[in-house]
């Protein structure tokens, strides 16, 4: 994997903006200083399908994981754009973080060697994993598909890390409240208290006629 150094010089010789400083923030009107911290996202584990050396020839900002090649087929599952803003526990949006999102396809399969659930067919127009880079607002989004289920988890979730500046690495899932039977059997979501699983439960709108959407805040520190 590249380390973190390397991929923050891949960002600043890109041009790709990193964070600004919390008066700049707070100037722009990007950010309002919260009053009481900000509850930190739960950690949680990355799991054995972290994408292999591929993801690291991965293209920044390559987010459309339900389309693997502009113009060909989409995915199969159900559309899903999963977005939210990377902050700090004042509520102070981070620049510049990278955030990597990793999931199985609809058929519940990871594109991956270690994947042994053979009986389940990769969907070969779905992108597997993506890689954003917040702006000075601190956003970022993926468009994708609900990720099916598959031996060993019961909860549908998509895998995070996320690189910042300034705070350690980040590792963690998220759900989603569509699927509450499923949530409430999975062993990773079940770890959880009441109040860390809200953290890390999208709630989701599914607007007629168009995808699903959800947001996912990340707060590190």
């Amino acid at each position: 994997m590249l380390s973190n150094r390397r991929i923050f010089l891949q960002m600043l010789s890109g041009g790709i903006a990193v964070a600004l400083p919390g008066w700049s923030l707070a100037k722009s009107g990007l950010w309002t200083p919260n009053d009481e911290e900000l509850p930190l996202t739960p950690a949680q584990t990355e799991g054995p399908f972290y994408p292999e050396t591929t993801i690291e020839k991965q293209l920044f900002n390559d987010t459309d994981l339900a389309q693997k090649i502009a113009g060909h087929e989409i995915a199969k599952g159900q559309g899903i754009v999963v977005s939210g803003v990377v902050k700090d526990r004042k509520g102070r949006p981070l620049a510049g973080s990278v955030v990597e999102a990793w999931q199985a396809c609809a058929a519940g399969r990871y594109n991956h060697s270690k994947d042994n659930n053979v009986t389940a067919l990769l969907d070969n127009n779905f992108q597997f994993w993506g890689r954003a880079i917040t702006g000075e607002d601190g956003k970022y989004s993926f468009n994708t598909i609900v990720p099916g289920l598959y031996p060993g988890r019961m909860g549908r979730h998509i895998h995070f890390r996320i690189d910042t500046k300034e705070f350690k690495r980040l590792t963690t899932q998220c759900y989603f409240s569509e699927y509450p039977e499923d949530n409430a059997k999975d062993g990773i979501y079940k770890q959880l208290n009441p109040k860390d699983r809200d953290l890390v439960t999208v709630q989701v709108d599914k607007p007629a006629g168009k995808p699903w959407s959800g947001s996912f805040n990340i707060v590190v520190g």
